[in-house]
């Protein structure tokens, strides 16, 4: 390093362009990292904490802009230069490693950045909607962290052989937009180099610093993680990657925030909610002032601590000569963080339900369900006179055209359905804390999670019903929505060891004709019982449709085929007895199985279209499961299907059928399937190809499938809903048939209708009637018998025999030989609390003693000496044991005896 402290040229990021600008390296005294500048003064990075923010009340932008129009300069500037793509949804369904999109560059990992799939624009420009929950906790506490934020984007993809841009245009690209089109001076713009890592991928990258606001995020991603690797990062080993791939990411709401240069980035970017809020609530009014030292106080620690903040803007405060007691900091800081959260989260829950999330205790449901408790506990802490869903409906009317698909109607039933549940854990909330507490006299960080994920509880709530209840002070973790969503966060799932097979080529005949039931074959590969062919007809398991079955000829005997797996672009069947290799043999599939399957895999798509059509859009698939007797098809609903709604899928999906609607299966290239049918296409799952094999039924659905399916809906002939259930929170099961197979669940429940007409000697007009009856008949008794047991159970009590000695009192029972009357007198004398009861139950053929008692030590050792002079084995403990295996049953003397015997 010379003199003045540049930095000479030695890496990877000395850029040419930045000699054309004035820039030259530098390293920060502060933290030792190396970045640029063409300010001659400067000495730091430009990354709190080495530097301050200086921008609030002192914007560096030309003129003010709102979000939109921050989002229209942004696309506009790259208009020319790059291709626009549309938002993806937030839900990233064509992935199945992560629960939402953190980053633009979600949208195109792993398909687009493995260079499977070539990218829809190249290069390309978006504003991506992105939702991050690590930092929640940190919303309206720091004034600059959000829940969901727009990245924008500029991102190239270069191959080996073919060259779009790199390092030096991605740097000029974004010092143009800053200095040309926003007006930002160059001498405030630093460039921070820092290497990033993430999914999979890193490279270099640079951080980019306006007046310590950090604006962009430019990454050049060329390196795989790879444990040979010679690159580290983190600890983790990389290698370079065939593609270079230029992902940047610029905050659309930090950069308003710049441009209006206000005390928090939420009165930059939503300010009418915060305003309408702030109307409605208990105070009313903030102090920018004060907003301001807080939001530069808080980018100054880091790690993020609520009581030195607070102490650091106490003493800002000070030497600025504002009149500012510790306890109106206080005050002022725990409103504008309910208001600012409050702000934030409903931001947020609208485009959740933009796509369609019903909030849950699992997965993304989860998160919803988070924000949603914190925004009711906000809005109770407020005081405010507030309704959820209209501040929702007010951050989509700004933001209609990135989220068309929102609805009001959807956001308000799922909001009445959590506010229900929210009251009645509320109102539950005072037992369930005192009893955890009570088993350990504390209650730890672990169990305030619990108490919030199980019972909606938050811990402010259960720390306060300790401190007046027991007297004991409950520590918050300041950090405690980040330990809730990390209990929530998907596990990277730990690869299954797979059977090695060399990657042979099978033909898929089965797509080619899915109606062919025999095809000859030659044998490739051979080991144990697992043979690959050149060809197969077999269907291998794979989007919820099982293998298929049948058997091989070979040398004129047959070799059952008992599995089918695919292996990479083999297809490996497992037989019933080895093949060689080179063998030439004839392949028999179970054509009558095969039909079933394909009529329920069919039957899936069409049920699933109706049930979109019949209940909303909300609709999308969760799990499946094709069989051939019955299937099962799991969906994102509210609530169990109603008889009536039951009835009304059931007459559409017959309706299609009759229509007798083409079913069309299609090839598509990844970004033309895309721009048709848009991300319905991933229901079945993620598609692994650079094409997405379509499968279409005429107006009423279009996924990607791999399975066998019928050429039109009327070969389906039938579909009947057998049984709905909930599986789980947001999830219902729908059991159905198809084809044969309900014909054949409809001609049984027939049989059972023939039957208990004939049972019952009445009509099938009259058969309901009378089943009611006699189910009201059997009630009837069982009532009676009830009370009879009731009252029989009260005689034995009131007539058992008191035997006392020395203080221990143990009351003998008469005989017993119903056990309905056993287990109700059971009941009874741990309810009516005896201390310790003998009942002798049993008839001639086997006797046994039972002793009721509340757990004492006396019991025990009655039982033990009973036992003995009865010649009996013990079985049970504490407050039932019973003894078996006697001849006789104790009377008062032996009972009598035992209680002396103990006590001599």
């Amino acid at each position: 390093m010379s003199d003045n402290g540049v930095e000479k040229k030695t890496g990877e990021l000395d850029l040419q362009f930045f000699e054309s600008v004035g820039f030259t390296k530098r390293k920060c005294i502060k933290c030792g990292s190396f970045y640029w500048s063409s300010d001659p003064e400067r000495k730091t990075c430009g990354d709190p904490p080495c530097d301050s923010y200086s921008f609030i009340g002192n914007s560096p932008v030309l003129k003010p802009y709102s979000l939109k129009e921050m989002r229209e300069a942004f696309l506009s500037f790259f208009k020319g230069t790059h291709h626009i793509v549309d938002p993806y949804p937030v839900v990233p369904r064509w992935r199945d490693d992560v629960l939402l999109v953190n980053a633009s560059i979600y949208d195109f990992q792993p398909h687009v950045t493995s260079g499977r799939v070539k990218p829809p624009g190249n290069p390309l420009t978006m504003s991506q909607p992105s939702i991050r929950m690590t930092d929640t906790d940190l919303v309206g506490e720091t004034g600059r962290h959000l829940t969901c934020f727009e990245m924008l984007c500029h991102d190239a993809f270069n191959y080996p052989d073919s060259y779009v841009y790199w390092k030096e245009e991605t740097v000029k690209y974004c010092y143009d937009f800053l200095n040309s089109r926003l007006g930002v001076d160059g001498m405030l713009i630093t460039f921070k180099e820092k290497p990033w890592s993430g999914g999979g991928n890193g490279g270099n990258a640079f951080e980019v610093f306006v007046r310590g606001l950090e604006v962009a995020t430019l990454v050049f991603m060329d390196l795989r993680e790879d444990e040979g690797g010679e690159f580290e990062i983190d600890g983790k080993h990389y290698s370079r990657m065939e593609m270079k791939i230029v992902d940047t990411g610029y905050g659309l709401e930090r950069l308003t925030w710049l441009s209006q240069a206000t005390p928090t980035v939420y009165q930059a970017v939503m300010p009418e909610v915060v305003q309408e809020i702030v109307n409605r609530s208990r105070d009313g009014k903030m102090d920018n002032t004060v907003l301001s030292i807080l939001s530069a106080a808080a980018v100054q620690e880091e790690p993020f601590n609520r009581s030195r903040m607070i102490e650091r803007s106490m003493e800002i405060l000070k030497s600025s000569r504002k009149t500012v007691t510790r306890e109106e900091l206080d005050r002022i800081f725990e409103y504008t963080r309910s208001v600012f959260t409050l702000a934030d989260h409903s931001k947020t829950l609208m485009v959740l339900f933009s796509d369609f999330v019903i909030p849950s205790n699992v997965k993304v449901g989860y998160l919803a369900r988070l924000l949603i408790r914190r925004s009711m506990r906000a809005i109770k802490d407020l005081q405010a006179d507030l309704n959820l869903v209209n501040l929702i409906d007010m951050h989509w009317k700004s933001l209609a055209e990135i989220f068309p698909g929102y609805s009001s109607a959807f956001a308000s039933e799922a909001l009445r359905i959590e506010e229900a549940k929210f009251a009645e854990n509320e109102r539950k909330s005072q037992p369930t804390v005192l009893r955890m507490f009570d088993r350990k006299r504390a209650l730890t960080a672990d169990d305030l999670v619990t108490l919030y994920d199980s019972y909606g509880i938050v811990p402010e709530e259960a720390a306060s019903i300790v401190a007046k209840e027991r007297g004991v002070s409950v520590e918050i973790p300041e950090d405690f929505n980040s330990l809730v969503v990390k209990r929530h966060e998907t596990p990277k799932a730990e690869k299954a060891p797979v059977d090695s097979f060399p990657d042979i080529y099978t033909r898929p005949l089965y797509y080619d004709d899915p109606t062919m039931q025999e095809f000859n074959a030659v044998v490739l590969y051979s080991r144990g019982n697992d043979i690959i062919t050149n060809q197969t007809a077999f269907y291998p398991e794979g989007g919820g449709q099982p293998f298929d079955l049948g058997y091989f000829t070979y040398k004129g005997h047959n070799v059952d085929v008992t599995a089918v797996h695919r292996h990479r672009q083999a297809v490996v069947h497992t037989i019933s007895s080895a093949i060689p290799e080179k063998s030439r043999i004839i392949g028999h599939i179970d054509y009558v199985r095969r039909r079933r399957l394909m009529v329920h895999h069919s039957a899936t798509h069409l049920l699933l279209g109706v049930l979109r059509e019949v209940l909303g859009n909300h609709v999308w698939q969760s799990g499946v499961q094709k069989g051939t007797e019955r299937s099962r098809l799991d969906i994102t609903h509210f609530k169990r299907l109603t008889p009536e709604e039951i009835k009304e899928v059931e007459r559409r999906c017959l309706l299609h059928i009759t229509e007798n609607r083409p079913i069309t299966v299609r090839n598509i290239e990844w970004n033309t399937a895309l721009s048709k049918y848009g991300f319905r296409l991933f229901e079945g799952g993620v598609p692994e190809g650079r094409e997405i094999r379509v499968v279409e039924i005429q107006g009423v659905d279009a996924e990607g499938c791999g399975g066998t399916h019928l050429r039109s809906t009327g070969e389906i002939g039938f579909l009947k809903i057998l049984r709905v259930e909930t599986l789980q929170e947001g999830i219902q099961r729908i059991i159905f048939a198809a084809g044969e197979a309900a014909l054949e669940f409809v001609q049984e429940m027939y049989e059972s209708e023939l039957y208990l007409e004939t049972m019952l000697s009445v009509k099938p007009e009259d058969l309901s009637t009378s089943v009611e009856r006699l189910f009201r008949e059997n009630l009837s008794l069982r009532k009676e018998r009830d009370r009879h047991i009731k009252e029989e159970v009260d005689r034995i009590i009131s007539e058992g025999s008191s035997v006392s000695s020395a203080g221990d009192n143990v009351l003998l029972l008469h005989q017993v030989s119903d056990p309905d009357v056993l287990k109700a007198l059971v009941a009874a004398l741990f309810s009516r609390k005896i201390r310790t009861a003998v009942v002798p139950y049993g008839n001639a053929n086997a006797l046994e003693v039972r002793i009721i008692s509340d757990g004492n030590e006396g019991a025990r050792l009655l039982a033990v000496a009973m036992a003995k002079h009865l010649s009996g084995k013990i079985a049970g403990s504490g407050r039932h044991i019973t003894i078996t295996g006697i001849s006789w049953f104790p009377d008062e003397k032996l009972i009598s005896r035992i209680l002396d015997e103990k006590h001599s």
